[in-house]
């Protein structure tokens, strides 16, 4: 698809900008739109973007195990301490 840089260097000259700043964004817009991706170059970013999401995932996955581990040890904390209220209250209401 070609880019129309005389139509756009007029249109932003009637749009109210000078000649040197109309030249000068078509210049920004033609230059940013030139660079082309090979096939090759996306294959390259695809691979190593995969690389980085396993390596991410596994990470992930070992956060979210530590997670669940201390989870469990606070809900085996807070079961103790539970069953150790409940059987002083037994106790207590025993001894009357």
């Amino acid at each position: 698809m070609a880019f129309d840089t005389l139509g756009a260097a007029r249109r932003l000259r009637e749009g109210g900008a000078d000649e040197p700043l109309a030249e000068a964004v078509v210049e920004v817009v033609v230059d940013a739109t030139d660079a082309h991706v090979t096939r090759e170059h996306f294959d390259q970013r695809m691979a190593s973007s995969d690389e980085r999401m396993v390596s991410f995932e596994h990470r992930m996955d070992a956060r979210f195990e530590a997670f669940r581990a201390e989870m469990y040890r606070a809900l085996a904390i807070q079961g103790g301490v539970i069953l150790g209220g409940v059987g002083v209250i037994v106790a207590l209401v025993e001894s009357l």
